[in-house]
C-alpha cells in the first residue's frame, strides 16, 4: 500500500481565491503597473497563500491573475487587495472571489481529514 499523505491542522485564518480576467484594455495598464503590483506583493507577502498570472495554452499569453489570500472575510481581502495597483487601476475586467478551504495537496503537506472519522460521519 502507497505512503498515505499526513494529517494537517486546517489553516486557521480564511483563505479567498480572487479570479481576475483580463479584458480589452488590460495589457496596457499591466505593463504601467507592474512595477508597483511587485512591490505591493513583496511588502504584503504573507497575506498571499500564492498568486501568479493565469496564461492561455496557445501562446503563453497572459489572460488574467489569481491570487489566493488570507482574510477575516471577503471585505477585508476585497480591502486588502484595493491597495494593489493592479487593483487600483480597475485593469481587469472581471474579477471574482470565492471563500475556499484548502483541504490537501503537496503545498499543504497533507490533508485536513482522519479519513476513517470522515467515512463514519458520511459513510
Amino acid at each position: 500500500m502507497p505512503d498515505t499523505a499526513p494529517r494537517v491542522a486546517k489553516l486557521a485564518s480564511q483563505t479567498f481565491l480572487v479570479i481576475c480576467k483580463d479584458g480589452p484594455k488590460t495589457e496596457p495598464l499591466r505593463r504601467k503597473h507592474l512595477e508597483g503590483h511587485l512591490i505591493y506583493i513583496e511588502h504584503n507577502n504573507d497575506r498571499y497563500r500564492v498568486a501568479g498570472p493565469m496564461r492561455n495554452e496557445q501562446d503563453g499569453a497572459i489572460v488574467g491573475s489569481f491570487f489566493l489570500v488570507r482574510g477575516k472575510d471577503e471585505k477585508d481581502a476585497r480591502d486588502f487587495l484595493s491597495g494593489d495597483p493592479y487593483f487600483s487601476s480597475k485593469m481587469y475586467n472581471s474579477v471574482e472571489f470565492f471563500n475556499i478551504v484548502p483541504a490537501c495537496g503537496s503545498w499543504m503537506k497533507g490533508v485536513i481529514w482522519d479519513r476513517e472519522e470522515a467515512v463514519r460521519q458520511h459513510g
